[in-house]
């Protein structure tokens, strides 16, 4: 990718709307490389909504000015949106550096921030066709782009639920113990 900035900055892929507080205005993800939390509740981006089958439902953007981001779009979606009961889970691609979430509460675009994307064209198709592989996960793209290729560059961070993650280990946990009863 030509130079040093990317145009996304983190991802959360995947995540589960059940792990999230819709009572407060809090997004947290964890980071995979030092298991740190950070708030994205003001994240700018694309997002995409799964329903039950991983099947993505709807694609949206979040941040655009309007002095909400992420999780506001989101809320809409899980209390009184059109597709409230249509999907389960979702993926977000954040625009903002951590730094810029933590700095700025209300975390609109402006001047400075835009000054500084320097992505080329090529970097730009790239990064959007990973993201519609991720979105859309079609049966017969094996690559999946140029997200994955930075995921251990250190140019893009992923993040996770770490609620979701506490309930697979239990569950794991549970199950071997009745695998060992057996």
């Amino acid at each position: 990718m030509a130079g040093e900035e990317t145009i996304i900055k983190n991802i959360g892929y995947m995540w589960h709307r059940k792990f999230v507080n819709w009572d407060t205005v809090s997004l947290i993800g964890h980071s995979e490389q030092d298991d740190s939390p950070v708030d994205f509740a003001y994240q700018a981006g694309i997002y995409a909504l799964y329903n039950h089958n991983s099947e993505c439902v709807y694609v949206g953007q979040a941040g655009r000015g309007d002095r909400t981001g992420l999780f506001h779009r989101l809320q809409h979606h899980a209390k009184n949106g059109e597709l409230f009961c249509m999907w389960e889970r979702f993926s977000w691609f954040g625009l903002y550096t951590v730094s810029t979430l933590k700095t700025n509460s209300d975390a609109s675009f402006n001047t400075e921030y835009k000054k500084g994307i320097t992505s080329d064209y090529n970097e730009i198709m790239n990064v959007l066709e990973s993201m519609i592989i991720r979105i859309h996960l079609p049966k017969f793209n094996m690559d999946k782009g140029s997200l994955k290729k930075n995921r251990n560059s250190g140019k893009i961070e992923w993040y996770y639920q770490k609620a979701e993650q506490e309930e697979r280990i239990s569950n794991y946990e549970k199950l071997k113990k009745e695998c060992q009863s057996l």
